[in-house]
């Protein structure tokens, strides 16, 4: 009896193993005829985008022999702009490192471009000890604002004053007292 039991017991065993494995068939089955109908439905939508282009383009379609051909009218619609142009005015002085950087650019530096190195040797000269961690942020933020120019391909980045822009310098006289 107890062999029987023990049958019945193992066999209730896989019976619920197989209701186990039946269920995440059923599970997996399922996930995959979504999965099926996702893909179905995106297979849809790109077959009517293609249909739309190939209609929009004209592919596929039969060309008219002159004999068939109608004519056609053109309407040409013109494309006006209208531009102001203002002119910025920028005062800066050499008691900031933007006007330090633009006054020897302005007065020493060569007009087809100059380092960070050249700048900071300038610099120098006129006792104005410019660390580089102020002076290379400085000098993008004058490129970004359009004040200087990066020269392309240059190694190291050299940097030069826009050809186009009117740059004035003004020395002041310090009272001698």
């Amino acid at each position: 009896m107890s062999e029987v039991l023990d049958k019945l017991s193992e066999l209730e065993a896989r019976v619920a193993v197989l209701k186990d494995w039946k269920q995440k068939y059923e599970e997996a089955e399922r996930q995959w005829r979504e999965e099926k109908k996702r893909l179905e439905d995106k297979l849809a939508n790109a077959e009517k985008l293609s249909q739309g282009l190939r209609d929009f383009l004209g592919v596929g379609q039969s060309v008219a022999s002159p004999s068939q051909s109608k004519e056609v009218s053109l309407t040409h619609k013109e494309l006006v702009v209208n531009l102001t142009h203002e002119e910025k005015e920028l005062n800066m002085t050499t008691s900031t490192v933007n006007g330090k950087i633009l006054y020897c650019a302005l007065t020493e530096l060569p007009k087809e471009g100059f380092s960070e190195v050249e700048l900071s040797d300038v610099l120098k000269e006129h006792g104005w000890n410019v660390p580089h961690n102020t002076l290379a942020p400085n000098l993008g933020g004058l490129a970004r604002d359009g004040t200087l120019v990066r020269v392309e391909g240059s190694k190291p980045m050299k940097y030069r004053l826009p050809r186009k822009v009117k740059l004035n310098v003004r020395l002041m006289e310090l009272a001698k007292g």
